[in-house]
């Protein structure tokens, strides 16, 4: 069984300033649940808003059952992912100061 926990990427597309995305590869085909065979996409799209910028953020390709165990993990690490990215945002967007 492979559960090296090694999960291989590869770079599909990088448009400047609207889209970024990715393949993850990972597991092996003989396992079931925690460490079967995973090869999802990633995508990070960019879009104008009234208010500045829209992130949509979409990470398909699971199969189901067989990868519902990385689907629930994936899906509950993005979403503290996206919270964060609020904190970045906001302090790239603050004054600095040195000290």
């Amino acid at each position: 069984m492979n559960r090296d926990g090694v999960i291989r990427c590869e770079i599909l597309e990088v448009l400047p300033d609207e889209r970024f995305s990715y393949v993850w590869h990972g597991g092996h085909e003989s396992n079931d649940g925690y460490g079967s065979k995973l090869e999802t996409v990633v995508t990070f799209s960019l879009s104008k808003a009234e208010q500045g910028t829209r992130l949509r953020l979409v990470h398909s390709g699971f199969v189901l059952p067989k990868n519902d165990t990385a689907y629930r993990n994936m899906s509950e690490g993005w979403k503290k992912v996206v919270k964060s990215l609020k904190t970045v945002v906001a302090d790239e967007a603050s004054p600095q100061t040195l000290h």
